[in-house]
């Protein structure tokens, strides 16, 4: 047997798990939730889409709230959940996801919801990260401009949400670029 390798027949506590996320002791099995507010699915695949792929891979569910009669096979291909956004603010406070993504248009467009992305952040209760131009928001000191380097899956799969959406595939780069106030998490 070659020093690198080792066995292990004792699969007892892996064999019966099923789902993904972190197992406290002796609890339920929880989900890390991202949800991400859209006003264009678009924009979203482009400026987003691999790092919603790579969240996916990674274990998260990814839900993204993209405006009704959207065409949904984009974000279909990057493997995320799919649910009608009409401006609603008040289902953020009640579902608490570990994470909230808003495309900037949506932050622009609508007070209500700006006015909640920051009481959830003065709570400290979710990371959020935005994309594109939110103007004086984006300046908020809290925030900092993050790269993500997608993976080459999320590029693949991000390769085939763009051709979806009839967007040319040089817009698939090897990072995405993200505003984030992202939380430290107690060990």
């Amino acid at each position: 047997m070659s020093p690198n390798v080792f066995e292990c027949e004792d699969t007892g506590g892996f064999a019966n798990r099923t789902g993904v996320g972190v197992r406290l002791p002796a609890t339920e099995l929880f989900t890390y939730d991202l949800v991400v507010l859209t006003g264009d699915v678009n924009d979203t695949v482009t400026s987003a889409g691999g790092w919603l792929c790579d969240r996916v891979r990674a274990g998260w569910r990814v839900t993204v709230l993209a405006p009704p009669n959207s065409d949904l096979r984009p974000l279909q291909i990057l493997g995320v959940h799919i649910s009608s956004f009409d401006g609603e603010t008040d289902f953020l406070s009640k579902t608490a996801p570990a994470a909230i993504a808003v495309a900037a248009d949506v932050l622009r467009a609508d007070g209500r919801l700006r006015d909640e992305i920051l009481r959830i952040m003065q709570r400290g209760a979710a990371e959020v990260t935005f994309w594109g131009d939110v103007g004086s928001f984006g300046a908020d000191t809290r925030f900092g401009l993050v790269a993500h380097r997608l993976s080459d899956a999320a590029r693949a799969f991000k390769t085939h949400a763009v051709a979806a959406a009839s967007i040319p595939a040089s817009s698939v780069g090897v990072t995405e670029e993200f505003h984030s106030y992202a939380m430290w998490y107690p060990p």
